[in-house]
């Protein structure tokens, strides 16, 4: 496990610790997919958090600029992570701490590759049949446009690959051609 994946899981193991106590899993989640916009919006804004130059405070008050509507908790997190040098993680950390909560909902993301747009009705029925098969309640459909992919769709989970383009259908073809 690289230094940056085992510090953001530390950290978001921490805050998850504190959202289960406080009964506040989904309202963290919410509130940090909105911190995580704000920052990839302005990506000059983490560099400035970046910036050895800036003192602590200077840091809080930039920080505390932009989530000024959160929960005091959450607020307190952020501002430990400036305390301890830590704040280029939070990216990271946001993204373990949504993995996390959605293993606890039993939710997974996958990213569905297709020549054209998917329909909601492809999508929901995507969703279903991998969620079966992932044991999962649910799986949230990203569909990526892809023209290379030639017809078919090729669906990512995780670590799993589930490929039925006819781009890889053609490639093994012509594998079997040359065999």
């Amino acid at each position: 496990m690289s230094k940056d994946i085992e510090v953001a899981s530390r950290y978001a193991n921490a805050l998850l610790s504190v959202a289960k106590e406080n009964d506040a899993l989904d309202t963290y989640a919410a509130q940090l997919t909105e911190i995580k916009k704000a920052f990839t919006a302005q990506p000059d804004f983490i560099k400035l958090l970046d910036n050895p130059t800036f003192t602590i405070e200077q840091k809080k008050s930039l920080v505390d600029s932009v989530i000024a509507g959160l929960d005091e908790k959450l607020k307190n997190f952020i501002s430990l992570l400036i305390d301890r040098a830590r704040e280029d993680y939070l990216l990271a950390i946001i993204d373990v701490y949504q993995q996390y909560v959605n293993d606890i909902h039993g939710v997974a993301d996958a990213e569905v590759y297709s020549v054209i747009p998917l329909s909601e009705k492809e999508q929901e029925t995507l969703s279903n049949a991998f969620a079966k098969k992932m044991n999962k309640n649910k799986l949230n459909i990203h569909n990526h446009i892809d023209p290379s992919l030639l017809g078919g769709v090729k669906v990512v989970i995780g670590n799993r690959i589930y490929d039925d383009t006819i781009k890889t259908k053609l490639k093994d073809m012509e594998r079997q051609i040359k065999a």
